[in-house]
């Protein structure tokens, strides 16, 4: 009998059907799902297929059909660039990672003010250039990052839901307006992946796992650091109360310090990067209530034109997405205290820039948008979201590849 029931429960986790109710008989917990729920999973051949082919296959063909893509878009409008190849994605930020890797922040370089620019991402595309060329080891380096995100990802909505919910959480990043920079050698992938898994390892009970990938996220991205509230919500639902372990979350401050202390070190001021953001490429701080009246001014005011859209509209559109995320991450059930409070603290945080350009591609590093729009996805009508999505993600890679802005 023990066995006819660990069968079905096998049988459930690969339909994807809801998790019972806590009341279920002990013999029905031994399934895969019960073994995803413990702090230590045993990675075993059921899971790895459901990995292949609910995330890495789905994410590889849609990788593809975006290049694919891209190559019929350069053929539309700009065939004398179809030369490149690859390169065709190897502008804006792409080549700064690749230079900052190669030449490093100090005495020497020919761009110091790529200061502005974390160390991870350049770092590790410096290791692999021991094998490759270094746009190749960005480009690999992005795969890989993307396809580690999208198995966090999977696994953390499978923590809460089912398999239909966590597919459709992978289908919606790499369908996202701006997931052309998942394909790019940009940062985004490294920091969604070291970002989802520091959650993935504080839900199972590895909390010095969680604070070591919170880290390496705030080596990534300055938006790291919003972590440490977030991870330490989840963690009194997890431990439910505190206990000595929690000083790894601590380690995550070790992010940004670093990051100061390469200021300091090459610079001369901890703060030096703040100079160059403003001086150099134009971004301030300032208070919400000055910046967001400012880009509405912009948004009623400027001609309508593609300007408009990608500096002005999009951002707003951003700052609409991640307030309407936050909300829905308060009170659904597929939703988390900790998703809610990263998701409020990230766009509380650039609401304070005085030029946010560039938060339609930041945001991809928010992963409760992907839950969400997954969740909105499920209901009549909810499709519509994907569609419009996927619209959106060929029209902002066009630009991209043309050598517009895109955030």
């Amino acid at each position: 009998m023990a066995s006819v029931s660990a069968a079905a429960g096998e049988e459930q986790a690969a339909q994807g059907l809801e998790t019972p109710p806590p009341a279920e008989p002990a013999a029905l917990r031994t399934g895969l799902r019960a073994r995803l729920r413990r702090p230590h999973l045993a990675v075993d051949k059921h899971l790895l297929r459901l990995w292949l082919r609910d995330v890495i296959l789905p994410i590889i063909a849609i990788r593809i059909a975006i290049m694919v893509a891209g190559y019929f878009a350069l053929t539309v409008f700009q065939p004398e660039r179809l030369s490149e190849g690859l390169a065709m994605w190897n502008h804006w930020d792409g080549p700064n990672f690749q230079i900052l890797s190669q030449w490093g922040y100090g005495p020497g370089t020919p761009r110091p003010e790529f200061i502005v620019l974390f160390p991870l991402y350049p770092l590790t595309i410096s290791i692999g250039n021991a094998v490759l060329p270094l746009f190749e080891t960005a480009m690999l380096s992005s795969l890989l990052a993307t396809l580690f995100a999208g198995v966090g990802l999977y696994e953390l909505v499978r923590l809460d839901s089912n398999r239909s919910l966590a597919r459709g959480s992978v289908l919606a990043m790499v369908l996202f307006p701006s997931a052309y920079s998942l394909v790019a050698p940009y940062s985004e992938p490294l920091f969604l992946a070291t970002t989802v898994w520091a959650f993935v390892a504080m839900r199972r009970g590895h909390v010095a796992a969680s604070g070591v990938l919170a880290l390496l996220a705030a080596l990534t991205r300055i938006q790291g650091a919003f972590l440490i509230p977030a991870l330490g919500v989840e963690y009194l639902m997890v431990r439910r109360r505190i206990r000595w372990d929690i000083l790894w979350i601590a380690l995550i401050a070790a992010g940004p310090l670093i990051y100061l202390g390469i200021n300091w070190y090459y610079f001369g001021s901890p703060m030096h990067f703040v100079s160059v953001q403003d001086q150099i490429y134009h971004v301030a701080n300032g208070m919400p209530w000055v910046t967001m009246p400012d880009l509405w001014n912009h948004v009623v005011n400027e001609p309508q034109n593609e300007r408009w859209v990608t500096v002005f509209v999009a951002p707003l559109a951003a700052f609409v997405l991640l307030a309407v995320v936050t909300i829905w991450s308060i009170f659904s059930k597929h939703s988390r205290p900790s998703y809610a409070v990263y998701t409020a603290i990230t766009g509380l945080s650039f609401t304070t820039l005085t030029w946010p350009i560039s938060v339609p591609r930041y945001i991809m590093g928010v992963f409760p948008i992907f839950i969400a729009m997954a969740s909105w996805g499920r209901r009549p009508g909810g499709q519509a979201v994907l569609v419009l999505s996927t619209l959106l993600l060929g029209m902002f890679m066009t630009l991209f590849l043309m050598l517009h802005w895109a955030f």
